[in-house]
């Protein structure tokens, strides 16, 4: 994982986390993500629906071979109700689990909104 960030936020909020899978070896599939900084944490993917962007929870993402973006507006992990403020310099670790990776325990860094 490369460049991992969310954007503040304070306890009882929704954030967004944000990376690059780099990867190296054969295909996988992104299971689940996971945090002791949220009640719910969850991958989404937004959509656009003629003028409407809206996001949609997805059950897996398949990760080919090379790099993948999680960004604003595309793919992102959502951190829904934050168990603590996420001020900007904090870090915080996110697991992510794949199906054939298992899981990769990644350090977040808390950006300014």
């Amino acid at each position: 994982m490369e460049d991992a960030w969310a954007r503040a936020a304070g306890a009882g909020d929704i954030t967004g986390a944000f990376f690059t899978i780099d990867n190296a070896g054969e295909d996988d599939v992104l299971l689940s993500a996971d945090s002791d900084v949220a009640e719910a944490v969850e991958i989404h993917q937004t959509v656009m629906e003629g003028d409407i962007m809206r996001m949609e929870m997805q059950a897996s993402v398949a990760v080919p071979s090379g790099e993948l973006a999680f960004q604003p507006g595309s793919l992102h992990i959502m951190l829904i109700g934050l168990t603590q403020d996420l001020n900007a310099g904090d870090e915080f670790e996110l697991t992510l689990t794949f199906e054939q990776a298992g899981a990769i325990v990644v350090s977040v860094e808390v950006h300014a909104p």
